[in-house]
C-alpha cells in the first residue's frame, strides 16, 4: 500500500526509502530545494509516515495502487 504525503508548513521529514534509511538532503513532500510539493509525494506505506502524520509533521492519505 502507498500513501500521499504533504509538508506542513516548514516542518522537515527526513525522507526515508523501502528499507528505512534516511535520504540525505531529501524531506518527505518537498523537492529537492525543500519547498513543498503541489501533489505530495507517493512513498510506500511504513509506520515512520503513520507516525509523523500523527504528529501533524505530515499530511497522508491511502492512494490505491
Amino acid at each position: 500500500m502507498q500513501l500521499r504525503i504533504r509538508a506542513v508548513g516548514d516542518l522537515l521529514l527526513p525522507l526515508v526509502n523501502a528499507n528505512g534509511a534516511t535520504l540525505k538532503g531529501r524531506y518527505a513532500g518537498r523537492d529537492k530545494t525543500g519547498a513543498p510539493l503541489p501533489d505530495g509525494e507517493i512513498v510506500e506505506q511504513n509506520s515512520y509516515y503513520i507516525r509523523a502524520a500523527d504528529r501533524g509533521d505530515v499530511t497522508a492519505e491511502e492512494v490505491s495502487s
